[in-house]
């Protein structure tokens, strides 16, 4: 084949040039394909890695106030009784 009077056109290449294009073009789309698999399932990790990380924060604040109000809780008691027996030493001091 030939355009005009001077270039002379290989059919052969050009054929050969479009299967090339054509096999890049599915390589391409196989690639964006894993790429966005990939992508979903770091996406994915994320997330979870978040969820476990807000768990695990959550449940030891949790348990710190947890600990907290039972040290409160224990400490209240504890007055609770030297003020009961303060009371004694009171009725001691006034009788000396």
């Amino acid at each position: 084949m030939v355009i005009g009077n001077s270039i002379p056109i290989d059919v052969t290449l050009l054929e050969d040039l479009e299967q090339s294009a054509l096999q890049l073009s599915s390589q391409l789309e196989a690639l964006l394909s894993g790429l966005q698999s990939h992508l979903q399932q770091a996406a994915s990790v994320t997330l979870s890695s978040a969820k476990i990380y807000e768990t695990c924060l959550i449940d030891g604040v949790c348990g710190q106030i947890a600990a907290c109000v039972e040290k409160t809780t224990d400490l209240i008691s504890r007055c609770d009784e030297m003020d009961k027996d303060m009371a004694s030493i009171v009725a001691i001091a006034t009788q000396m």
